[in-house]
């Protein structure tokens, strides 16, 4: 095996470890940055998206991935359980380790295209970047899904 590829195996698996590591446990999180992190996730995935060249399979590929991102992301929020939070204007999050994995997957879908499809670098560019939107769209949504949550739970708190 080469060196570059360790390095980048060790870095995916550190990556995973620490988004194990936050996600499989309880989150406190500010209800105002729900939504600004929201767009925030948006447009980095589609600068990341944009500076990838063209290919025929590009727009199906970010469709695809598109739908089920929005699809996974309402059904990330909508089974996570919320908490009003220790200080006011936070709530306490515990997510789903299914769906969790969901996105562990499809990261690894990403970096396995780039093997799988080494002569074919535009298909193996349209399946990362339908993979990018999934991973983004899934956590914008799960997150405005939360911002609604949390406007339901705190407010009877009040």
């Amino acid at each position: 095996m080469d060196q570059p590829f360790l390095i980048k195996a060790v870095v995916y698996v550190v990556i995973i470890a620490l988004f194990l590591r936050r996600t499989l446990t309880t989150q406190t999180m500010r209800v105002t940055a729900l939504p600004i992190l929201a767009v925030v996730f948006v447009v980095l995935g589609g600068v990341g998206i944009a500076y990838t060249p063209p290919s025929p399979y590009a727009a199906v590929a970010i469709a695809i991935g598109i739908v089920l991102g929005v699809a996974l992301g309402y059904l990330r929020g909508r089974h996570s359980q919320v908490t009003p939070g220790p200080r006011p204007g936070t709530i306490r999050v515990k997510a789903s380790p299914v769906l969790s994995a969901v996105i562990i997957l499809a990261l690894l879908v990403r970096v396995g295209m780039r093997y799988v499809f080494k002569n074919d670098p535009l298909t193996a560019d349209a399946i990362s970047d339908g993979a990018i939107a999934f991973a983004v769209l899934s956590v914008a949504v799960a997150r405005l899904m939360l911002f609604g949550a949390a406007r339901r739970v705190i407010a009877p708190a009040i």
